[in-house]
């Protein structure tokens, strides 16, 4: 914890240095000079914001019978649950698309046509684990001395390491394509004082948090793939090289002040290009987020163009932007 806390308060001192920028404030004053936008070639009239319903089957470990030997196949759904639903999208209870699972499990193998069952979601997720492995290894003691001479010994150690690899596969429901698939591999390692040369240890533990670890190294594309859309609604001059875009993208989807978000044209033939960008300011209003974005920037944009949070992790990684989020700041 100590360490911990060092390293946030480093960060901090960071950010303050660097000159992390504050979050734009938006009053009624500031959506007086509204600006003449084009319009999105494949949505003119923008309205509303989309969500996706996502139904995440039970982890399958046969060919992995270390990892389903430990249980790590549990830990494994709930994490991608997780972090699923923080992107913003609805998590289906299993038990209501139970037909969806037996089609989805045929289509796997190339066999399936359209889902014709009840509509519980807009994507089912099929997880397989590739790979797990448990290990251990003994290191001998050894002896050091520091600048002043004083000799330390250090004792002999076990050393213990786990690894899980697996694949996620998204098919879009009801047409049973699949039109996404991550990859993560994960580790969990650790060390203890040696009884003895002999450091047979249960893995149970070291595959369960190797399960959850192959999750965190594909959160980032899992958030990008299920956030939430919103669209431009309109913009509006704010001086200083400024400008407000009003959007659809509430706080219900996950909005809040601060949040990076990218803006993206979709044309006419449904071809995606990040065009933009900017940040939520504050505050988010009922009807949906402003985004302050650059005057050049505002240039490529139309009305219509959908906004998506950024989940990307800033070079401190994803557990301390969470913790510097929580403070209202941020290296993005």
């Amino acid at each position: 914890m100590i360490n911990k806390s060092l390293v946030l308060c480093s960060v901090i001192a960071g950010l303050a240095v660097s000159g992390c920028s504050s979050v734009s404030q938006v009053k009624p004053s500031d959506l007086r000079d509204e600006l003449t936008m084009p319009l999105s070639a494949s949505n003119p009239s923008p309205s509303g914001s989309v969500s996706s319903k996502v139904v995440i089957f039970d982890v399958n470990a046969s060919e992995s019978p270390a990892a389903d030997q430990a249980g790590a196949t549990g830990p494994i759904r709930f994490a991608l649950d997780g972090y699923i639903t923080e992107a913003g999208a609805t998590s289906v209870d299993r038990a209501l698309a139970e037909q969806l699972k037996d089609e989805v499990a045929r289509a796997e193998m190339g066999g399936a046509g359209a889902y014709q069952g009840a509509p519980v979601a807009d994507f089912a997720i099929r997880t397989n684990v590739t790979q797990a492995s448990f290990g251990s290894s003994f290191q001998e003691s050894s002896t050091s001395r520091d600048d002043k001479g004083r000799l330390y010994t250090n004792p002999a150690k076990c050393n213990f390491s786990g690894r899980v690899a697996i694949t996620v596969d998204v098919y879009a429901v009801p047409a049973l394509e699949r039109v996404s698939s991550f990859r993560g591999e994960g580790t969990a390692t650790g060390s203890e004082d040696a009884r003895s040369s002999n450091c047979a240890a249960d893995g149970t533990n070291f595959l369960r948090r190797a399960g959850e670890d192959a999750v965190y190294d594909i959160q980032e594309e899992l958030k990008a793939f299920f956030a939430p859309t919103g669209y431009v609604l309109n913009g509006y001059a704010l001086g200083s090289d400024k400008v407000i875009l009003k959007t659809s993208l509430t706080e219900m989807l996950g909005a809040k002040p601060g949040q990076s978000v990218k803006l993206i044209n979709v044309t006419a033939e449904g071809d995606r290009y990040e065009v933009a960008e900017g940040k939520i300011a504050d505050p988010v209003v009922r009807s949906g987020a402003f985004v302050v974005v650059s005057e050049e920037d505002a240039a490529s944009i139309s009305i219509g163009d959908e906004v998506r949070i950024d989940h990307s992790c800033s070079f401190v990684g994803c557990d301390m932007d969470g913790s510097l989020g929580k403070m209202g700041l941020s290296f993005k």
